[in-house]
């Protein structure tokens, strides 16, 4: 019998903070994906935190725990002993944790917050997504309470994923080498082949554990199927956007950020590809609950590069990321039953004879998100609506803009880095290149390898 491996997750950092700085007057609500690991940290921290904890999970729960939460709200004392009934676990007064799983579910639970935060006996934590809760919140008139901590879960980054593989040394390493701006040398390749197992097989705590058991990637990617197909079947049964819209942007993201056309050199994801009658406006209800389920990161176009970012942001052009590109590397290969080890490895080895560079921009754009970044680029385009201008990313360090370039293969140009630079000079800091070799610096344009973009 395999023994059962906990994660080290960053995010208990957060969990602490709330539970001694705001609760219990603030529920906490863990949002991210389906499987990327809310309720077992939620679980954890119930275990280790409180006397006791219960779990509701509203995927499972029955039509009389969900009762309760519309009209037993008025007998409060009524309403935590039929809890305690049905799970059949103790509650203690300022000494247990209550924790309302997939919360978008049933969204009258979240509004019914507000009475049970007032009572005070107990702390909460809510877990889920924002799909399609503002839609259903609106129809059915229910108040999204004000009084609740926010945190955003997301797959492993690198530095957990180390840790999973009982490596604590190299992420100190790699940061005192970050903020030096010192060469690895030896030690860059085997950093870069941990990091190319990390982007093969992903940060999703299920397959993470896969591979710390079996090292068996088509045993990871079985897993990874599995997640992709939950995904799928969510999909078909909400009920708030246009189910077919919603997949056919999940099924052709591989596609639209492989694609290299000849005109553009672009991968901004043209709606047209999934239909050549689509218009962007049928689609935005889909995209947004693709972003509000946590599946997918949506990267913005600014019009006006500033350190204020977000002001200028444009609709029109946007990149759609995958927010596991583990995910992504099953979602590209789809076509067949499981991928093939000898794929994996391929992919292990750069000699994969397809653009490996939508994977690597995939990882960049994951591990901007999970540091707090908005994920933004620029692209400009000259009189003959031909591009002559684009960014991967764009991030704000105090008051400077840092533009960052994604290079997966060699020889590479940074032209584009370069007319930026002289366009903005006056908001510009520091520029990154981030490659497959080692760190150096060039002036104001620093180069890193893949690995430290859970730095910036």
């Amino acid at each position: 019998m395999q023994k059962k491996i906990i994660l080290k997750r960053k995010i208990l950092s957060e969990l602490n903070k709330w539970k001694s700085e705001y609760a219990p007057n603030y529920a906490l609500f863990i949002k991210g994906a389906r499987r990327v690991g809310k309720t077992t940290i939620a679980e954890e921290f119930g275990k280790t935190n409180y006397k006791s904890y219960i779990v509701i999970n509203f995927q499972e729960a029955n039509e009389l725990i969900k009762d309760l939460f519309v009209n037993s709200l008025l007998d409060l004392d009524y309403f935590f002993n039929a809890i305690q009934l049905q799970y059949k676990k103790k509650l203690y007064p300022r000494n247990s944790l209550i924790v309302l799983d997939e919360i978008q579910l049933f969204p009258k639970a979240r509004q019914a917050l507000k009475t049970l935060l007032k009572d005070g006996r107990y702390d909460y934590i809510e877990t889920g997504s924002l799909a399609g809760i503002t839609k259903k919140s609106k129809n059915e008139e229910i108040l999204i309470p004000s009084e609740e901590y926010t945190v955003e879960m997301f797959p492993l980054d690198f530095e957990e994923f180390l840790a999973a593989l009982g490596d604590d040394i190299t992420i100190n390493v790699l940061r005192e080498h970050f903020d030096n701006l010192k060469p690895l040398n030896k030690l860059h390749n085997e950093i870069l082949k941990k990091f190319r197992i990390y982007m093969c097989v992903g940060g999703m705590p299920q397959a993470v554990i896969a591979y710390l058991n079996t090292k068996d990637f088509e045993k990871v990617d079985f897993v990874k199927k599995e997640i992709l197909e939950l995904y799928r079947n969510d999909i078909k049964e909400q009920k708030e956007e246009n189910y077919e819209y919603v997949g056919n942007i999940l099924e052709n993201i591989p596609s639209e950020l492989g694609r290299h056309d000849s005109s553009s050199k672009t991968n901004i994801f043209c709606i047209s590809h999934l239909n050549k009658n689509a218009r962007l406006r049928d689609y935005q209800g889909a995209l947004r609950w693709l972003d509000e389920a946590m599946i997918v990161n949506v990267a913005r176009n600014t019009l006006d590069p500033s350190p204020a970012l977000t002001l200028n942001l444009e609709n029109k052009r946007f990149k759609c990321y995958m927010m596991d590109t583990g995910l992504l590397i099953n979602l590209s290969f789809n076509d067949s039953d499981f991928i093939q080890n000898d794929l994996y490895q391929a992919i292990l080895l750069d000699k994969l004879h397809i653009n490996e560079g939508m994977f690597i921009e995939n990882i960049v754009a994951q591990s901007l998100k999970a540091a707090g970044h908005k994920i933004i680029f620029y692209v400009e385009y000259d009189n003959y609506n031909k591009l002559s201008m684009e960014i991967d990313f764009i991030i704000r360090k105090n008051r400077k803009i840092i533009p960052i370039e994604v290079k997966s293969s060699r020889p590479y140009k940074i032209n584009s880095l370069l007319k930026f630079k002289q366009k903005f000079s006056n908001k510009v800091g520091n520029q990154i290149v981030l490659h497959d070799a080692d760190i150096k610096r060039e002036n104001e344009i620093i180069y890193l390898p893949y690995y430290m973009s859970c730095f910036l």
